[in-house]
C-alpha cells in the first residue's frame, strides 16, 4: 500500500520534466539556447528535491500501533516540507529566459500544490486520528486518491509540451536525471 502511493507521486513528479513528446525549442532573440537549457535544468532541479524525498518509505513498524500514527505523520511532514521547498524554488524561476517560463513554472507549481494538499490533508487526518483504524483509513484514502496525482502530472505534462521546452529539457542534466530515476515498485 505505501509503495503504491509513493510510485504514483513519483510518477507524477517525473511527468513534470518528462520530455518524451519532443516538441519544438522556442527561444526569444535575447535568450540563447544555453540560457534556456540552464534555466530548464534549474526547473528540473527544483522538482528533483521532491522526487528524491518521495523515494523512501516511512520508517514505521506496521505491527506497532503505538508508533504508527507518529511515524506516518512525521514522514508526511518531511514530504510536505520537500514539496514546499520545490514550490518556492520554482517560484524563483518564473522569470526565466523563455517567453513561456512563467506559464510552465505556474503549471509545475500548481501540480506540486496538488501533491502538497493531498499529503498535508492526510497528515492532518492522521494527527486527528483517535486510533490506528483511523490512521490506516486516512492513509488508505490517500492511496485511493492517487489518480488525482496522475491527472495533475498529465496536466503539467501537457503544459510542458505546449510551451515548446522539450528540446531544452532533453539537454538539461537535472531533467535527464529525473527521466533516468528508477521507478519505485
Amino acid at each position: 500500500m505505501r509503495r503504491t502511493v509513493i510510485a504514483v507521486v513519483t510518477s507524477c513528479l517525473l511527468a513534470v520534466s518528462a520530455c518524451s513528446s519532443g516538441g519544438s525549442s522556442t527561444t526569444t532573440a535575447t535568450a540563447s539556447e544555453a540560457d534556456v537549457v540552464a534555466w530548464m535544468d534549474k526547473v528540473c532541479g527544483a522538482v528533483d528535491g521532491t522526487v528524491k524525498s518521495m523515494a523512501d518509505e516511512p520508517p514505521i513498524d506496521m505491527n506497532d500501533p503505538s508508533t504508527l500514527k507518529k511515524g506516518l505523520s512525521d514522514w508526511l511532514g518531511t514530504k510536505v516540507a520537500a514539496v514546499d521547498k520545490s514550490i518556492a524554488d520554482l517560484k524563483a524561476l518564473e522569470d526565466g529566459p523563455h517567453p513561456k517560463s512563467k506559464e510552465l513554472v505556474s503549471a509545475a507549481s500548481s501540480g506540486m500544490g496538488q501533491i502538497k494538499d493531498l499529503l498535508a490533508g492526510t497528515k492532518s487526518k492522521l494527527d486527528a486520528a483517535g486510533d490506528e483504524n483511523q490512521v490506516v483509513a486516512a492513509f488508505t484514502e490517500m492511496v485511493g486518491r492517487a489518480g488525482e496525482l496522475e491527472k495533475a502530472g498529465a496536466d503539467v505534462q501537457r503544459k510542458f509540451d505546449e510551451t515548446g521546452l522539450a528540446g531544452a529539457a532533453q539537454k538539461a542534466n537535472n531533467c535527464k536525471a529525473l527521466q533516468a530515476a528508477p521507478p519505485t515498485t
